[in-house]
């Protein structure tokens, strides 16, 4: 979102910024487009309060104009009575002249903004020296993040060929870049001005800006260079505030959470990442600190942790982290004022044996406070952060908060946003269970998972293949859709808010990792016309050649739980129809270990005596729990439960249990295996 640039002195012009912050709400979040793509809420990917804010500005401009008339201008006119109607007439006229003059001004103005655009555009497709045209693009992607642009085309190589040298200046920052004559990028290098922060040179930071270049992503690469520029340009606006301290504040504070947790962990890395607070990474693909807080199972079970704790030690980032979820941290514009790390300190996080006595004893102790964390990790004792208070001296707080975009967005339901705005502080608990979901759901959660042109319906399956065995043939059956959006960024104003944030993302990650093991692209796809079966005895007799496994999917409680109603093909042993029903339930507080909770089957009413239960010999809760939290994939458990079953093809699958607690089996008495539970029609 671009800010004012100045104040504005005219309708024409506050209408016109009015206008241009649409258009950029439209680029942003294609909010505008029909049908709108995405929907605007405090976790996408504008900062409302930004946006507010200028909203307000242009408002206010237009309010204080109108004022200023009807006190000078139309106050004057009433005392002069009837005789100055001929005078406010031509005054009227000329400010409706002088309107239309710089409202075509403006458009003129954006007219010949597109034409120079265009005409650049075409200059740099008959450019015949490549370096320029690199150089070009580079200035007007660095005019676009504020930062100064100078070029220097004196310099050769060793070889005595020319190289461009283009430097992108702000006050902290320096980047050189060196471009050779076919357009190729030699180098980056990033120089920090202030004494300070030189120490924070870096390497990585100078190879991952050349590899955006030459690898052409200008996208990636104007994202990094902003994350930057960002810094240099708060430095500036609220000296004597030092933005890249605290980045090196939250950084150290990560490094030795993440010491701390490996130590109770006795080394288990996979579990500091899915469990705690995750794995800090600096400079990896982003300037400055990402947090890796999921990774898919394969990958998890895959790599060598040995070898990426290696890594870490020398301060290097494992290629594996590539493919993980990640917390980008930088900062944005806020309403509200926030107060940092305390100029006397070089972190938030209190040492393992420094005391809240000590902190209050220290140097403006009395203006400090020492807080814990809401929620930390099973294996873990609450951290302890020292938090600035307002009355601090010689410091005033700023307008300025921490925003985490992630990396990728997640797809999250509804419950779970409004987790995630209380637990960053956007809302409070009171107004998050008094707000309504809108009557008309513009995008649902499953169908964003899904990522299919067709909406999620009953009448379409997904099948999964195994070698080996059965086909298994998945179908949702869920009453009604979740609604959901899609979370790109996510605010906090303290590194104690961080752990509860990963909770809340983790839980939504579980259950998008389970719904996503059954409907992604590689299942095979099929929608068939709805067909009604009217008889228990049509059900029987189609089932009886149908030798797969069919599985009825239900989201109703996403994303704590995913129903499923498995349908378990005749066998010559057992020629009764069953339905197994369960649950996986994603725990808050433990979001990357999910159980199993198995449904009893049903007992007749007339069964006083007995009840069903099912066998444990083949239906172990605790073991189908330990299978899901190993693969985290709904088929590989219903694969193995399927084995199960074929491994011991004289067990029944059902016992009775006496309300005394006496167990047999059902087939002493012959008693019929058909539980009395709803068996659902095909295509309903």
């Amino acid at each position: 979102m671009q800010s004012t640039q100045e104040t504005k002195n005219s309708i024409s012009s506050s209408v016109y910024g009015i206008q241009q912050l649409f258009r950029d709400f439209e680029k942003q979040c294609h909010i505008l487009t029909t049908p709108a793509t995405e929907e605007i809420h405090a976790l996408g990917p504008v900062n409302i309060d930004h946006a507010r804010q200028e909203f307000m500005q242009h408002i206010n401009a237009i309010r204080s104009i109108c004022s200023q008339f009807e006190t000078e201008v139309l106050g004057d006119v009433v005392k002069m009575g009837a005789g100055a109607e001929p005078a406010f007439r031509k005054h009227l006229t000329h400010l409706k002249e002088q309107a239309q003059l710089e409202s075509t001004v403006m458009r003129v103005k954006d007219i010949l903004e597109s034409t120079k655009e265009t005409v650049e555009q075409a200059m740099n497709e008959r450019e015949t020296s490549k370096s320029k045209v690199q150089t070009r693009k580079l200035e007007k992607l660095a005019q676009s993040l504020g930062l100064m642009v100078f070029v220097d085309t004196t310099q050769k190589n060793d070889a005595g060929q020319p190289v461009t040298t283009i430097t992108l200046g702000g006050t902290v920052i320096v980047v050189d870049i060196d471009i050779d004559e076919g357009g190729s990028i030699l180098k980056c290098k990033v120089t920090y001005v202030s004494e300070v922060i030189q120490s924070d040179q870096d390497d990585r930071v100078d190879q991952m800006l050349a590899e955006n270049l030459q690898s052409q992503d200008y996208d990636r690469f104007k994202r990094n260079l902003g994350a930057l520029a960002l810094l240099d340009q708060l430095n500036v606006k609220y000296a004597p505030t030092d933005f890249f301290l605290i980045m090196r504040a939250m950084m150290a504070d990560m490094k030795s959470i993440f010491d701390q947790e490996m130590l109770v962990a006795s080394n288990d890395m996979a579990s500091v990442l899915m469990e705690g607070h995750g794995i800090p990474n600096q400079h990896f693909d982003y300037p400055g600190l990402s947090i890796s807080y999921w990774m898919c199972k394969e990958l998890v079970l895959g790599n060598d942790w040995n070898e990426v704790h290696g890594y870490i030690t020398e301060s290097k980032n494992h290629p594996s982290f590539s493919h993980a979820s990640k917390l980008l941290i930088s900062f944005e514009d806020s309403q509200k004022l926030n107060s940092f790390i305390p100029p006397t300190r070089s972190k938030y996080l209190l040492e393992y044996d420094e005391s809240q006595d000590a902190v209050k004893e220290g140097e403006n102790g009395e203006h400090l406070d020492v807080v814990l964390e809401p929620n930390w990790p099973a294996f873990m004792q609450p951290m302890r952060f020292v938090k600035m208070l307002s009355s601090y001296p010689n410091v005033k707080p700023v307008p300025i908060r921490f925003v985490a975009k992630l990396d990728p967005p997640v797809p999250a339901a509804n419950v779970i946003v409004r987790k995630l705005m209380v637990a960053s502080g956007i809302a409070d608990d009171a107004s998050v269970h008094t707000s309504q979901d809108p009557p008309a759901v513009t995008s649902s959660l499953e169908n964003m998972l899904v990522n299919d042109d067709a909406p999620l319906d009953t009448t379409t399956t997904w099948t999964s293949t195994f070698e080996n065995s059965t086909d298994q043939v998945y179908r949702w059956m869920g009453s009604s859709l979740t609604p959901g959006k899609l979370v790109r960024r996510i605010t906090f104003n303290h590194p104690s808010q961080i752990y509860t944030i990963l909770l809340h993302l983790r839980q939504q990650q579980m259950f998008n990792t389970l719904f996503q093991s059954i409907f992604h692209d590689k299942a095979i796809k099929s929608t068939r016309e709805k067909k009604y079966t009217l008889s228990l005895d049509e059900i029987l007799q189609e089932s009886k050649s149908d030798d797969k496994l069919h599985v009825e999917v239900a989201s109703i409680d996403a994303p704590s739980i995913i129903h499923l109603t498995i349908s378990l093909p005749p066998s010559p042993q057992s020629k009764h129809l069953v339905l197994l029903s369960l649950s996986i339930e994603i725990p808050k507080s433990t979001p990357a270990r999910p159980i199993i909770r198995l449904y009893p089957p049903s007992t007749s009413e007339h069964e006083r005596v007995h009840h069903l239960a099912w066998n444990s010999d083949i239906f172990d809760q605790d073991k189908m729990t330990r299978v899901i939290q190993t693969g985290y994939s709904i088929p590989l458990l219903v694969r193995w439960l399927w084995n199960r079953i074929q491994q011991q093809p004289d067990v029944d699958y059902t016992i009775e249990i006496s309300r005394l607690g006496l167990r047999r089996s059902r087939n002493e008495d012959g008693i019929s295996s058909y539980p009395s539970k709803h068996v659902k029609m095909e295509g309903q």
